[in-house]
């Protein structure tokens, strides 16, 4: 029987690639740059990543781009790739 994934395990997985808890079990951001965020959010019951670019000094979102959609495990690693391929286009 496979084990359950508990709260505690979800969040360290998201802090360990550098999400921030934003609701435990439920929503994880990431800071890319300061015009550009990374979101992680359970929508009905599946977990939905994306990045969202706003305006400089707005609040209005000038782009969005789908990362991933699925189960946690398979969100987690593709935001741990994207993430890694934006250091890596940043040279960081």
């Amino acid at each position: 029987m496979p084990k359950t994934q508990t709260p505690h395990d979800l969040d360290n997985k998201a802090k360990n690639i550098g999400l921030i808890v934003g609701i435990s079990e439920e929503v994880y951001f990431c800071s890319i740059s300061h015009v550009s965020v990374l979101y992680v959010e359970l929508i009905n019951n599946e977990w939905v990543a994306w990045r969202e670019t706003y305006l400089p000094y707005s609040k209005q979102c000038k782009s969005y781009k789908y990362i991933a959609r699925g189960n946690f495990d398979l969100i987690i690693a593709r935001c741990k790739q994207y993430l890694k391929f934006i250091k890596k286009k940043r040279g960081l």
